[in-house]
């Protein structure tokens, strides 16, 4: 059926046009209270993890070294 069918004006009964004050008050503090909540949580995560220190003295000096490829052989030179 087309909309042309249903052209009536019928108010829709999910829509609220009044808002009461102690409701949007309970909304609010529920709000306030669940940020607040976690605050705390991350601020207690932030103390719980620990990175780690330094690495010894026997580490590489350089990242480049760390991550450097030994290959078990070499490719033979071609010339173009």
């Amino acid at each position: 059926m087309s909309v042309a069918d249903h052209f009536d004006h019928i108010p829709d009964a999910g829509f609220i046009r009044t808002y009461d004050a102690q409701m949007a008050r309970r909304q609010f503090q529920v709000s306030v209270v669940l940020i607040v909540v976690l605050a705390l949580a991350a601020f207690a995560l932030g103390l719980l993890v620990r990175f780690d220190g330094p690495s010894g003295p026997g580490a590489p000096a350089s990242p480049a070294k760390a991550s450097e490829v030994h290959f078990a052989g070499s490719l033979p030179e071609t010339h173009i």
